[in-house]
């Protein structure tokens, strides 16, 4: 395919990956750019979009066998989405490197997750799948308060719910039932504890490279709302490298050991316990923004040179330097936003690299039952981890958003 462009798609086209069409072009690369949204961040960054939903997985294998017929497509790829099996399913259909299919499902599919890590003897909260109000009751008793009720295969914490006692059980089944598409809805040990992310990768030798552990902070209140995180983690290297060994070893149970994996983790009284995996990197600004500021290094530069077939430039996983940085939620009273305080004073403090607004004057802001909904972000640098997270932390407090 000589006169055709080397191509690449990615998968998901919002603003976290506004820095993955960006790294494309510098590399060289043709971009086309998939979502549902035809009004996407990266619509018109990109050399092609296309609208598809991210998990129309049979539309994605259409699309690309449409494609490869006036492009020479080089990889699939996506970062901070749930677009995995979209991506795997492409990717496999052109013969590129990529995970299975199948890995890619199980990793979506919540109590696939828990059936395979449980086998592999993986520490992770006890949990009960349940597919009926039937047994509702019975699970709910098997476990036992605090607990979460989730959605069997959403992400951000859509329909998710957490309770200290039967007050609102029912209403957090049918919500958690709603948000998922499988029908399946998980009742789970609520843990206490500190919570990380945990980043991994595998190069085409099947070779793990221990990336990267942020800490991460979220609402006390019924919500799983992630408030913020500081990068990298105040863990001890002993704590770290624990965590980075369960993660490998949970990859491993998920039949992963090409490109990134990633889990999500908490330190607990009994000792470090798995959350979540995903075969990507992390979202919430954490590898597009915080990992490049504290670090120096290009993981969505390396993750992809691993998708287009090429080796990977050890120099992206370097560290350039020492630095730590955080990133804070601005959270919200629902409503149409008319006004938003703090602003011009925020830009002129020392150390604020980035104030993100995804809700402006004229968006409607939803109530704040889940990740999905935050609507803005603050980005610090520090030299010290208190530092980062002090200036999040009173950047938060600055902005104020008006709403009627």
């Amino acid at each position: 395919m000589a006169n055709t462009p080397d191509t690449i798609i990615i998968v998901c086209g919002g603003i976290l990956q506004i820095p993955a069409v960006e790294e494309a072009k510098k590399l060289g690369l043709k971009t086309i750019v998939t979502d549902r949204d035809p009004n996407a961040p990266c619509r018109n960054l990109a050399d092609e979009f296309y609208v598809l939903d991210i998990y129309d997985v049979k539309g994605h294998v259409k699309l690309v066998r449409k494609l490869k017929k006036e492009n020479n497509i080089k990889g699939v790829f996506t970062e901070g989405s749930e677009a995995t099996i979209s991506v795997a399913a492409a990717a496999n259909e052109l013969g590129l490197p990529s995970i299975s299919i199948r890995s890619a499902i199980n990793c979506r599919d919540k109590t696939m997750t828990r059936r395979i890590l449980s086998k592999a003897k993986i520490p992770m909260p006890r949990w009960k799948e349940i597919t009926s109000r039937d047994n509702l009751s019975k699970a709910v008793k098997e476990i036992g308060f605090p607990l979460i009720i989730k959605a069997g295969n959403n992400s951000a914490s859509r329909g998710s719910t957490k309770l200290w006692n039967e007050k609102g059980v029912i209403d957090a089944y049918n919500l958690a039932k709603r948000n998922s598409s499988n029908d399946k809805v998980i009742v789970e040990e609520l843990c206490e504890g500190y919570e990380q992310s945990v980043e991994i990768l595998f190069d085409k030798n099947k070779k793990c490279t221990y990336l990267n552990i942020v800490d991460r902070f979220f609402s006390k209140n019924k919500w799983s709302i992630e408030l913020g995180h500081v990068n990298p983690s105040n863990l001890s290297p002993k704590e770290k490298m624990t965590l980075f060994k369960i993660t490998q070893e949970a990859a491993k149970a998920m039949g992963i050991n090409f490109g990134v994996f990633k889990a999500d983790t908490m330190m607990t009284k009994r000792g470090p316990i798995v959350l979540e995996v995903t075969p990507r990197l992390s979202g919430g600004f954490d590898s597009q923004k915080t990992t490049p500021i504290s670090s120096g290094r290009n993981f969505i530069r390396a993750a992809m040179m691993l998708s287009v077939g090429l080796p990977i430039d050890k120099k992206d996983l370097r560290h350039k330097w020492k630095k730590y940085a955080s990133v804070w939620t601005v959270l919200s009273s629902p409503g149409v936003v008319t006004k938003i305080d703090g602003l011009k004073t925020l830009e002129k403090i020392n150390g604020i690299k980035e104030i993100i607004l995804i809700k402006k004057i004229g968006n409607k802001i939803l109530p704040m039952t889940s990740s999905a909904v935050r609507p803005a972000y603050i980005i610090s640098e520090g030299s010290s981890y208190q530092e980062a997270l002090n200036l999040t932390l009173a950047g938060s407090d600055l902005i104020k958003y008006r709403v009627k």
